[in-house]
């Protein structure tokens, strides 16, 4: 298996209050899987769709990456990280995210 750099949930609520306008939070689940529940603001591009959709993130944020249970965001982070994303696995998914969560469809 690959290596990618992991942040903690406590790392990554960090990151995002710290850096608003230079990180993105990636989701890379399914459209059901995000409108059932997601992390507030999280932007959606599921992993089969990202190898089209990669380039149009831009390369000058943070990119925090997140899934069900780490293991589809740890691809979608080692994806990145080949095209020159500084992008970051959110260890153990939205299970193991102990804050702010939403539902239903996105605004």
């Amino acid at each position: 298996m690959f290596q990618v750099p992991e942040l903690t949930p406590e790392e990554a609520k960090r990151l995002l209050e710290e850096g608003k306008d230079n990180v993105i939070l990636l989701d890379v689940r399914t459209p059901p899987e995000h409108v059932q529940v997601r992390i507030p603001n999280s932007l959606l591009i599921p992993l089969d769709e990202l190898r089209y959709a990669y380039a149009n993130l831009p390369k000058d944020k943070k990119i925090i990456v997140y899934c069900r249970s780490g293991e589809r965001s740890a691809f979608a982070t080692y994806l990145l990280r080949h095209f020159g994303y500084e992008a970051y696995n959110l260890a153990g998914g939205i299970l193991t995210w102990p804050y702010e969560k939403e539902s239903g469809m996105p605004r």
